[in-house]
């Protein structure tokens, strides 16, 4: 048997094809400059400033319809009770909750004059219990000078009534109060109170609060 020996020339064993040669010095050093410039162009764009452009804020992906600038009449058999206001309106489950931003709401007479209005940072009004609830800085004042906050607060439109289990400072011409929980007429006039309750009065003539309202405290008479 005759072995045949092939000698294989090294720089034929490692021969690429024509076009993709390797240079691993300069090329090296290219692709550093080549990273260099395209750091220092990221750092322009950075440093450039875009058109500030105005923004409505985020609209969450659930809500099914977004109104700006809402406007609503709450109504009992035919008499406006409130008129609700709010900058920006989510509507959710076919439009029976509806989420508010920066809420105002008016209060009418049966003769339809304004007596008192609440705002409040949040609120979320259900149409099916004709209920309006404000969260965060919620504040109610009367014509009369009665003023409540509280961080909570519930209108009924049904029974006509506010009401809270959070705590809350009252106060009108002549007196001070605070508390947690109450409920009231939207107008203040008649305050219940359920808990904690405690205040100063200025006593007037005769021996009576300065103040108009009236107060009672968890249902008993004061």
């Amino acid at each position: 048997m005759t072995l045949h020996s092939t000698a294989v020339d090294s720089a034929t064993a490692h021969a690429r094809p024509e076009g993709h040669r390797t240079f691993r010095g300069p090329r090296r050093g290219r692709a550093c400059l080549l990273i260099a410039v395209a750091a220092l162009a990221a750092a322009a764009c950075r440093d450039a400033k875009s058109p500030t452009l105005p923004a409505r804020g985020v609209i969450p992906d659930s809500a099914e319809q977004v109104m700006y600038g809402l406007r609503h009449a709450l109504t009992t058999g035919g008499v406006r009770r409130a008129q609700l206001h709010a900058d920006t309106a989510f509507f959710y489950d076919e439009g029976n909750r509806i989420d508010l931003r920066t809420v105002r709401t008016t209060f009418y007479t049966a003769a339809g004059d304004s007596d008192a209005v609440m705002t409040g940072r949040r609120g979320v009004y259900d149409v099916r219990q004709q209920r309006l609830e404000g969260r965060g800085n919620v504040e109610i004042k009367s014509v009369a000078g009665r003023r409540l906050a509280s961080q909570h607060l519930i209108y009924d439109k049904i029974v006509n009534q506010v009401s809270s289990d959070s705590a809350f400072t009252f106060s009108e011409p002549g007196r001070t109060l605070s508390g947690v929980g109450f409920r009231s007429d939207p107008q203040l006039r008649n305050l219940q109170v359920f808990s904690g309750a405690k205040g100063r009065a200025v006593i007037g003539a005769g021996g009576a609060p300065a103040g108009a309202g009236s107060t009672r405290r968890g249902g008993g008479a004061r």
